[in-house]
């Protein structure tokens, strides 16, 4: 399926656009379960850990980007 097979949405409002991408968004996270994890994803999440594990005290904790990234905004 492709946008243009759907004319409604294709010449929506840019609003009702983001409407539905949020509510195709909390379908599918709400079945995502379901959905298989490749492999290579599991591989990196491996890699973080190690790397982590290697070095716990390098980076910055969540919080403290997040409020640094907010803080940028125009």
């Amino acid at each position: 399926m492709k946008l243009a097979d759907i004319p409604e949405v294709r010449n929506a409002p840019l609003a009702l656009k983001l409407e539905l991408v949020e509510e195709l968004w909390a379908e599918i996270t709400a079945k995502s379960d379901s959905l298989p994890l490749p492999e290579w994803h599991l591989r990196e999440i491996d890699q973080g850990l190690a790397e982590y594990d290697a070095n716990p005290r390098e980076g910055r904790p969540w919080p403290e980007i997040r409020d640094q990234l907010l803080n940028k905004r125009p």
